[in-house]
Formats: structure tokens, sequence, C-alpha cells
């Protein structure tokens, strides 16, 4: 089941990190994105604060990572992408056009599986599937 983070104040307070107007506004950005690069975020949130910096972005995303709030996506051949940490699911990527879309399967199995295999504490899973998406493959000949 899905947990959308709709409170980005509580989220912030809850994990022990100051409620800044540039974090809500990076928070806002993801969920809004589903997926996207810190380029992309600094582009979008420097509309609303034009003095903010892209080493600001960089370290309140590396902050929100380090208190699970975020997670980030790293598909073979793309620039690494952020999402928020709602649930636990895998992904799927065109490595045509890059589309990168989350695909909720029941993991539970195969992370209980690693864990007994491992002897590890396994507490999230990051899982990208690579394809060809159904738009590009109507342009396969």
């Amino acid at each position: 089941m899905m947990t959308k983070i709709t409170n980005y104040e509580n989220e912030l307070k809850t994990k022990n990190l100051k409620v800044t107007p540039q974090r809500v506004a990076i928070l806002k950005e993801i969920e809004s994105s589903g997926h996207i690069s810190i380029e992309d975020i600094y582009d979008r949130i420097k509309k609303t604060y034009p003095s903010i910096s892209l080493a600001t972005v960089y370290k309140n995303i590396n902050t929100m990572q380090d208190a699970h709030i975020l997670r980030s996506v790293k598909a073979p051949s793309q620039k690494q992408k952020f999402e928020l940490c709602d649930d636990k699911h895998v992904h799927v990527s065109c490595q045509k056009c890059g589309r990168l879309e989350d695909v909720r399967l029941d993991m539970s199995e195969v992370m209980k599986t690693c864990a007994n295999e491992t002897g590890y504490d396994i507490y999230d899973v990051s899982t990208i599937f690579i394809g060809i998406c159904p738009e590009c493959k109507k342009e396969l000949p």
C-alpha cells in the first residue's frame, strides 16, 4: 500500500529536520514529478526562490536522504533521480527514452530470502527492470 507524504512540515519535524520553505519546495517538486534530477529540481524552484544555489539543493537533498524522506534512483545510462520514500517498490526504465516508472510488486519474500542468505537486516529495496516502453516499441521496425 502506498503512503503519500501529505504534510511536509510534519514529515520534516518527525525526522528532526528544520522546516524551511526551500525544503518544502523540494519535496513538492519531487512529489509532483515522481522522479526528478537535482538539476531539474533546482531549475524549477529557482523560479520561486531566485537566490537559492545548486549547492543548497544538493545539501538539502542529501540531508533528506539521510533522514529517509527521499531516496535516489539510478537507472543505467541516466542521471540520478530522486523520489519520496513513500513505500517499497521497484522501477521499470525504458532503455530508449529514459522513462522511469514505479511498479508495485510484493518484494517481501525477496527481501526475506536475501536477509536469510546474507544475515543482513534488510529495510529497503532498490531494483530497476530495464526494457522498452510501449511508446518506444511502437516506433520500432
